[in-house]
């Protein structure tokens, strides 16, 4: 919580050179990047990125000190999807509006890898919460959760993704489009955007990618690549349907 990369550097040395002793330079950096990963703190197991970004709200003037530490630890092979107790990964808390929105760290956990349509354990997505707008005659909240969309969107969201109890933060949305109607225009928006590059995007985050696959089964629909995303598992239930009658 100091905020100090000297100290942290130091820590992650000193972790080194015990692990270099029983094995060569490159498993003993993956051996300390696996065991910084695992790392939890509290009673609602909070990650090590999670911490950072809790820290930052805590103490925002120390904020820059703890970026330049995920930094830091992202350049030595640390995972950033680690979910703490609620199976909430850092950059879903990142780029949420409750209690915080943080697109500089979302940008930086998202480059290194960060899913942005992550479920944590009740089946939800950022998106799901975003859309919740509890305050629509705000026009700061709803500016705020505007911009939180737009960036899930561009981002690959997928607006179709159910949570447990079967509901969409599309469907949310639609039922609050008369009160909100900037989501439901973001929404179209991105929609048609998809629907026009569908045959070189993926059907489940809109991305455009070197090696996008193409359903094994129906021959149709395209998919990123399963080992780098799980967007051909997420977009299962809304797919089926259609690939089973083919």
């Amino acid at each position: 919580m100091e905020g100090s990369l000297e100290l942290v550097m130091m820590d992650v040395a000193t972790r080194a050179e015990q692990k270099t002793k029983t094995m060569d330079f490159e498993a003993a950096r993956k051996a300390l990047a696996d065991d910084l990963y695992t790392l939890r703190w509290g009673p609602t197991e909070v990650p090590i990125f999670n911490l950072l970004g809790l820290f930052a709200l805590i103490v925002p003037q120390r904020r820059p000190f703890y970026i330049e530490i995920a930094d830091f630890y992202i350049k030595s092979g640390v995972p950033v999807d680690g979910h703490d107790l609620s199976g909430t990964s850092a950059l879903s808390h990142c780029f949420s509006t409750k209690p915080a929105l943080d697109l500089t760290y979302a940008q930086m956990l998202y480059d290194a890898g960060g899913d942005v349509n992550s479920r944590n354990r009740y089946g939800t997505i950022v998106a799901h919460e975003i859309v919740q707008v509890y305050n629509p005659s705000d026009p700061d909240v709803v500016r705020k959760s505007t911009q939180a969309l737009e960036w899930f969107l561009s981002h690959g969201g997928n607006m179709d993704i159910a949570d447990t109890d079967g509901m969409t933060p599309r469907y949310l949305v639609q039922r609050l489009a008369a009160r909100i109607p900037a989501l439901k225009r973001l929404v179209e928006a991105e929609d048609k955007r998809r629907s026009l590059n569908s045959s070189s995007a993926c059907a489940c985050c809109g991305r455009e990618e070197e090696k996008i696959l193409t359903c094994s089964k129906c021959k149709r629909v395209k998919y990123c690549n399963p080992n780098k995303r799980e967007c051909q598992k997420l977009d299962w239930p809304k797919h089926k349907t259609k690939c089973k009658a083919v």
